[in-house]
C-alpha cells in the first residue's frame, strides 16, 4: 500500500545509475587525447629579454622621434625626470621616503583654503541664516521689532496667495504676517510667480 511513484523511482534508480567518466574529456571534439603513457614535452618559455640580433637598432631616426626631439617642453620634462635606473640601483633615502614632518607631495594643494572652500562657505552661510532666523523669532514679540525678513516656503506661498489671489496690497500682507516693509516686493514682482 505504498506510494506508487516511490516504487517506480526505486526500480528505475537501481537499473540506470549514472556513470561518470574516469578520465577528463577534451573540450574540442576534433582533438585526439594523448595516451597516458606518452611523455609530456615542456614548451619552451618565452624569452625574457629581446634578442638583439633579431631586430638591430636603426641608424636612421623615425619621423615621430624627430618630432619629439624638436619639442622643447618634452625635452625639459625628460631632463627633469632624469636618466632611468633599474630598481636594483635605487637606494632608499629621504628624497624617496619623506619623514613625517615633510609633506608627501610637493605639488599644489588639491584642497582649497578655508576662505575659498565652497563646502565651508555653505556651512557658514547656513549657520548665519539660522542665527538670523532664531533672532527674528526671539525679537518678534518686542515693540522695537521692525518685522521678519526670512520666511518659510509655506509663508511665501501664503503671502503670494494673499497678494495675488485675494488682491490685498503688499503693505497689508506684510502687516498681517508681521513682515518687514518691502520684503514682499523684494521677494518677487507681481505676476512673475503664479499659485497653481
Amino acid at each position: 500500500m505504498g506510494n506508487s511513484s516511490s516504487k517506480v523511482a526505486r526500480a528505475t534508480g537501481s537499473a540506470a545509475r549514472r556513470k561518470y567518466p574516469s578520465t577528463p574529456t577534451m573540450l574540442n571534439s576534433g582533438t585526439v587525447p594523448l595516451p597516458e603513457d606518452a611523455p609530456i614535452k615542456p614548451t619552451p618559455a618565452a624569452p625574457v629579454r629581446p634578442n638583439v640580433n633579431a631586430a638591430p637598432p636603426s641608424d636612421q631616426r623615425v619621423e615621430h622621434v624627430e618630432l619629439d626631439a624638436r619639442d622643447p617642453q618634452f625635452g625639459s620634462a625628460l631632463r627633469q625626470v632624469g636618466a632611468a635606473r633599474p630598481i636594483t640601483e635605487r637606494k632608499p633615502n629621504e628624497e624617496y621616503f619623506p619623514t613625517s614632518s615633510q609633506p608627501m607631495h610637493s605639488g599644489p594643494n588639491i584642497f582649497p583654503s578655508q576662505p575659498n572652500n565652497p563646502a565651508v562657505l555653505l556651512v557658514q552661510a547656513r549657520q548665519r541664516i539660522l542665527r538670523q532666523w532664531e533672532s527674528e523669532l526671539e525679537d518678534q514679540g518686542r515693540p522695537s521689532f521692525a518685522g521678519r525678513t526670512l520666511m518659510s516656503a509655506q509663508e511665501i506661498r501664503q503671502a503670494l496667495t494673499s497678494r495675488d489671489d485675494a488682491g490685498k496690497s503688499p503693505g497689508d500682507v506684510e502687516r498681517q504676517m508681521r513682515l518687514k516693509p518691502g520684503v514682499l516686493d523684494q521677494l518677487v514682482a507681481k505676476g512673475v510667480v503664479a499659485n497653481v
